[in-house]
């Protein structure tokens, strides 16, 4: 058969037949209406290469919708062309952050060793400000959780008498978790306790440590003052003038009890008995 194409015949070439798509009627060539994509026939199904039924839309074995696998081909194409282009922006980010860091440890002042043992953070041949020295805590690991909270809070007393704010702030927090780690708080504990947040600024840790105390023994001479301390923090002088009060009927009875914490903190009863007669507790 001849197939004339522009006035002439071309020999051994066979033209395309053209068939009415039975979806939309349009003229269609080929195995699928290039109009609204349906079946014209003898197409097969692009999933599971089931023969379609002509017009059909979809695949009545696995229900592909006709075209769909091509599509999808399509679309997979497009994200890996994509790929590529992203993998090379996640390198191009992690270079430029590598490079900055690199830049900002250049320009960062060289660390200096702390020295290790119980003056641990005061760096060896620092100036006399001590508070501008690397701040390191003791090592208390083979210490019971009870000996390593007063070991905290002996660090953070001296700190405090050697005015080292930055000292006393930072072994603060590491402190009172130590002691919310202990079981069962003695008296002499809880007023560890209030201290850390009265030399902190933390009214309510002490006044609640205070409190405490003094529902279990009124007249603790240690949680007398600690309650002093507490109501002054919180700017109420009237009530911390009547806890000096009780503090100085308390005195005289309290010391001949000999309590092992009384001995311990004797310089802080005194002070705060000198202070509350000062003032005319």
């Amino acid at each position: 058969m001849r197939a004339r194409v522009a006035g002439t015949y071309l020999v051994g070439m066979t033209a395309p037949s053209v068939s009415i798509c039975p979806s939309c009627g349009a003229s269609a060539a080929g195995r699928f209406c290039a109009e609204c994509g349906t079946s014209i026939g003898g197409a097969t199904c692009a999933e599971c290469r089931a023969t379609l039924t002509p017009g059909a839309k979809f695949c009545h074995r696995c229900g592909t919708p006709v075209g769909e696998r091509g599509r999808r081909v399509a679309g997979e194409r497009g994200l890996a062309g994509a790929l590529p282009w992203a993998v090379a922006a996640i390198a191009l980010l992690a270079l430029v952050a590598l490079v900055a860091g690199q830049r900002i440890a250049r320009t960062r002042p060289p660390a200096t060793t702390a020295v290790a043992g119980d003056d641990a953070g005061v760096q060896s041949g620092a100036l006399g400000d001590a508070s501008r020295a690397p701040v390191a805590a003791p090592d208390i690991s083979n210490l019971t959780p009870e000996q390593a909270a007063e070991r905290l809070f002996n660090r953070i007393m001296a700190s405090f008498e050697a005015r080292d704010t930055a000292r006393v702030q930072f072994f603060a927090p590491m402190a009172v978790q130590a002691y919310q780690r202990l079981p069962r708080l003695t008296l002499d504990e809880r007023y560890h306790l209030g201290r850390i947040g009265a030399v902190t600024g933390v009214a309510q840790l002490t006044t609640a440590q205070a409190d405490t105390m003094l529902r279990i023994q009124p007249t603790h001479l240690l949680g007398l003052l600690l309650a002093a301390q507490g109501a002054r923090m919180r700017g109420d002088e009237s009530a911390a003038r009547a806890f000096e009060k009780r503090l100085l009927a308390a005195q005289a009875a309290e010391l001949k009890k000999q309590l092992p914490e009384y001995a311990q903190h004797a310089n802080d009863i005194a002070r705060a008995i000198d202070g509350a007669k000062s003032r005319g507790g």
